[in-house]
């Protein structure tokens, strides 16, 4: 597929976003539950497919493993829950309405992930809402779920704002954006280097660029491309 032809797909792309009116919804009418659910899709949205996370966090909601904890809760005992739980397969629906049945991978590593943050979060007697809004800015609010979320780097921590609509100009920097700044601008950036806040800005403020060049918001842009790429690979026309 050549660079013109992506970046008008990507152009279509945006229009069809804006006309869905895939805006920013108000994150503050989130209730903290629901917070904590889209936080867990996104920690473990890290490992795998993002149709397998959602599936994922949704067996969890529904067996009452995603909530907010008092403090001196049993972190054993919540870990051990949530492993157990995942070592029963589970549906997971793809995009052409497909149901597969699988058994989640990483069952222990999302386990010790999810206790850790709501251990480290209402154990101090504190909420995501509050982290939220202490923040002044959308990169102070990303810098702080980096602190607090066990699991989450820039990209996870962006993607979660994004999802509760709390900002719309911030990039999620995955493989598929990576692959299209490859592609179209001769750029190679390793996954794992953008675990880093300061280089993951740095990319970003490159992407912010491309973003005006489109004339759209940069988490329009994002997305657009994350569908574009996505489908792209997937038909193999990449």
């Amino acid at each position: 597929m050549k660079v013109a032809v992506i970046n008008q797909t990507i152009r279509d792309m945006c229009l069809e976003i804006k006309a869905q009116g895939r805006g920013l919804k108000n994150w503050q009418l989130n209730t903290e539950e629901e917070l904590l659910y889209e936080a867990a899709v996104c920690v473990i949205g890290s490992q795998m497919k993002f149709e397998t996370a959602v599936a994922i966090a949704d067996r969890l909601r529904d067996t009452y493993l995603l909530l907010p904890q008092r403090v001196g809760f049993d972190c054993v005992t919540l870990e051990s829950n949530i492993a157990n739980t995942l070592s029963e397969p589970l549906p997971v629906f793809d995009n052409n309405g497909v149901t597969r049945w699988i058994k989640p991978r990483f069952k222990n590593r999302i386990a010790s992930l999810l206790t850790l943050t709501i251990s480290e979060i209402y154990g101090k007697s504190n909420t995501i809402r509050q982290l939220l809004l202490r923040a002044e800015t959308a990169k102070e609010a990303r810098e702080l779920l980096v602190q607090n979320v066990w699991g989450f780097g820039p990209k996870q921590a962006s993607l979660f704002l994004r999802r509760i609509g709390y900002c719309a100009d911030l990039a999620v920097l995955d493989v598929h954006v990576l692959d299209y700044l490859r592609i179209t601008r001769g750029v190679t950036i390793s996954p794992s280097k953008l675990g880093r806040l300061q280089f993951y800005e740095e990319i970003e403020d490159d992407f912010r660029e491309i973003a005006i060049e489109f004339g759209y918001s940069v988490g329009c842009v994002d997305l657009a491309t994350w569908l574009t790429m996505r489908v792209a690979k997937r038909e193999a026309y990449l």
